[in-house]
């Protein structure tokens, strides 16, 4: 039962027992009185608190109050009533019926209303004594102030009694919901591995606790020393992907002390710095997501309000926040577990190489593509000793372009792999663009080589090689990364020379393949090579309209990587082979949207994000995932989609079998203007023609997505 009822529980029963007093006192003294004045009035007074418990009762909340203040004036008027007709024998008693109705208006509605009430019963008490003439000065006047004393210290007492259970009950209710929040927000948290749900779910369950204007849920980079937004509601779509540098404002004071902190009022805070456009915020709660020592990010909620969060707020948010970063921490710890796993199939893998292995262009391939997913990098290289010139020679790699690759050998002793061989140890570099020991540091720079991680390929009593490993950005080898990258070259070492002895040499370079092209086509084998070909139709129009190089490069990355989104889709609705449903088709529909969160990491790959996410709007305005039209689609997306669509149309799909080259080239006319650009539809057309697109394809070798970026880089 809530408050208000118990109260007006408690209020029926003083009635009804003054009701019972009432009745009794007439009837002791009824001979005192007119009987046709005085029993019309109890009479009236009973029947009245009959009504109001039935109204009170019923009345809908909304109206509550002005229904209970306006009963409560009658029962003052009733009583004055009764006084006035009771004057001929006063009944001293019956002047404290006065305070049922102010003692009830305090109870329910408070102090403050209490008082007034109080008022107005002591001027109509005051208003009766005078006309029966019971006002004696100064004799009498003890008497009346005796009552008015007694009136609104009931009222005072009443009403401080109510607005004190009524603010120890909201703040158990409050609790109550809080602890809830907190159990089912755990669970919630519990519930997943993956780290970008723990930031949604953080930022839901602050949306939901403290009903916020905004909030942004900041990932600490802490080797950038940036603070990225993972998840937001109520943000712009500019301000949901805010990058700010980890001592910004009031959020990096957060950050470098790891306590929480709470703005009541941001334009008294001078160290305050604006993080929104859109909204100016008032006031303000930051929480650091910090689990030990270590923390993880920044939960951020804001008002436009001034003093719209308390303490409770703070501490709300405070534990929601240790919440999330215990989560984060499990769901590293589970990723860290499951690259542990990978590294141990790595290995194993290779160990499967030395014993069943006996081509040594399948080893090599193994051992370079091994190598990469091992440290989750893109490019990799093995040189072995020629042992005629005593000089290393790439023999696989993966990601390099074919310029990089024929630069020639390497002496033992000279460069960095020379000195590997020469010193017969590993050797981290953190920037070889920089590095006097490398000897092909413009080289580096044009192909977008950075950090590298060069081990030497040992037997017993020799060096046989290096396994090279390469980043696009600096990037420092652990310990743990170096050991078990010289485990797997010794390994490595092992089944190269194991097939060396089932086989003749052959001088092989190992096909390069892009890493995340190669990650879409192995989920489905209808598309094997889509994206090289989409590719290259992309860059031939790219060309063909006079775009600069520099954008001609932007395309061909783009190109590469529009599908990268197709990732995140189920693998029956990739592979389906009928026609989609409305479910599957919209969640196809959202890996342009997949695509572009995987690239947006990737500060290289920003230009070529818009093109990702637009390649599937049409000329028209009717395609997704924005619906723009026209002009408002960046030109190398509508590039793009052109390309993508015939490449589509002239392939085989687990729905159909590949167009005739007519019947995809007359497709492409109907649908210029309508879901293509028609100038780009007309270039592309015009290329074909003079036969400057090769439209027929053959599994050649693949252009790699390194070989792409690093020349984009360069």
């Amino acid at each position: 039962m809530d408050l208000k009822k118990r109260l007006i529980f408690f209020t029926r029963l003083i009635r009804i027992l003054t009701y019972i007093y009432l009745v009794v006192q007439y009837v002791l003294v009824r001979d005192r009185y007119d009987a046709s004045q005085v029993i019309p009035v109890i009479v009236g007074l009973g029947a009245f608190y009959v009504l109001m418990d039935r109204i009170i009762f019923r009345v809908p909340e909304e109206r509550f109050r002005i229904a209970s203040l306006s009963l409560m004036l009658f029962e003052i008027f009733l009583v004055s009533l009764l006084i006035y007709f009771t004057r001929s024998s006063p009944i001293k008693e019956f002047d404290f019926l006065y305070v049922l109705p102010v003692a009830n208006v305090a109870l329910w509605f408070g102090v403050k209303e209490g008082i007034g009430y109080a008022a107005i019963a002591s001027a109509a008490y005051t208003a009766v004594v005078v006309i029966t003439g019971r006002l004696s000065w100064p004799e009498g006047f003890g008497e009346i102030s005796g009552r008015y004393v007694f009136l609104f210290l009931s009222a005072f007492v009443m009403g401080y009694m109510a607005e004190f259970s009524e603010r120890e009950s909201t703040e158990k209710a409050r609790r109550v919901v809080e602890l809830t929040a907190l159990s089912g927000f755990a669970t919630v948290f519990d519930s997943t591995l993956l780290e970008s749900k723990v930031y949604a779910n953080l930022c839901n369950a602050v949306s939901h606790s403290l009903s916020p204007d905004v909030v942004l849920i900041f990932l600490y980079d802490q080797d950038q020393k940036q603070l990225h937004v993972a998840a937001s509601d109520g943000a712009s779509e500019s301000e949901a992907n805010l990058v700010i540098p980890a001592d910004y404002g009031m959020i990096g004071g957060v950050v470098e002390s790891k306590e929480s902190i709470l703005l009541r009022d941001t334009d008294k805070i001078r160290e305050y710095r604006m993080l929104l456009e859109s909204q100016r915020i008032r006031s303000v709660i930051y929480s650091p997501m910090k689990w030990r020592e270590e923390i993880y990010g920044v939960a951020f909620a804001g008002n436009q309000e001034r003093d719209s969060f308390s303490e409770n707020d703070l501490n709300l948010l405070s534990a929601l926040s240790v919440q999330a970063a215990l989560a984060i921490h499990n769901s590293r710890l589970y990723s860290d577990l499951e690259d542990r796993i990978g590294e141990l199939h790595a290995i194993f893998e290779i160990d499967k190489a030395i014993t069943s292995a006996i081509d040594l262009e399948t080893v090599l391939q193994q051992i370079v593509q091994m190598s990469i997913g091992l440290l989750d990098a893109k490019i990799s290289s093995i040189m072995l000793i020629d042992e005629e010139s005593q000089e290393l020679v790439i023999a696989a790699a993966h990601g390099l372009s074919e310029r990089y690759i024929d630069k020639g050998p390497i002496k033992i002793g000279e460069s960095i792999a020379g000195k590997v061989i020469d010193e017969g140890k590993p050797i981290a570099v953190e920037d070889i663009r920089d590095d006097p020991r490398h000897a092909y540091t413009a080289h580096a720079r044009m192909e977008g080589l950075c950090s590298l991680l060069s081990v030497p390929l040992s037997l017993k009593d020799r060096v046989i090689g290096v396994l090279n490993i390469y980043t696009e950005e600096p990037h420092v080898f652990n310990p743990h990364e170096i050991n078990l990258f010289t485990s797997l070259a010794s390994q490595a070492a092992i089944a190269i020379e194991n097939a060396r002895l089932f086989e003749s040499l052959e001088e092989i370079y190992i096909e390069v393949i892009t890493a995340m092209a190669s990650a879409i086509d192995a989920r489905d084998a209808y598309t094997h090579g889509h994206s090289n070909r989409v590719t290259k139709y992309a860059v031939k129009i790219a060309e063909e309209m006079g775009m600069s190089p520099a954008e001609v490069d932007i395309i061909r990355n783009a190109s590469i990587l529009h599908d990268v989104g197709k990732i995140g889709i189920k693998e029956d609705i990739l592979k389906k082979p009928g026609r989609l449903t409305e479910e599957e088709r919209r969640e196809m529909e959202y890996h342009p949207f997949i695509g572009t969160k995987i690239l947006q990491s990737v500060k290289l790959l920003e230009p070529v994000m818009p093109m990702v996410y637009h390649h599937h709007e049409r000329f028209d305005g009717t395609g997704y995932p924005d619906g723009l039209r026209g002009e408002e689609i960046p030109l190398g997306a509508r590039i793009i989609s052109v390309a993508d669509a015939f490449e589509s149309m002239t392939s085989d799909r687990p729905y159909r079998k590949a167009l005739p080259l007519e019947e995809a080239m007359a497709e492409l006319r109907y649908g210029s203007g309508r879901q293509f650009d028609p100038r780009v539809v007309e270039v592309f057309m015009r290329l074909a023609e003079e036969g400057k697109i090769e439209l027929e394809w053959s599994q050649s070798r693949v252009i790699p997505l390194g070989d792409r970026i690093g020349r984009a880089s360069g």
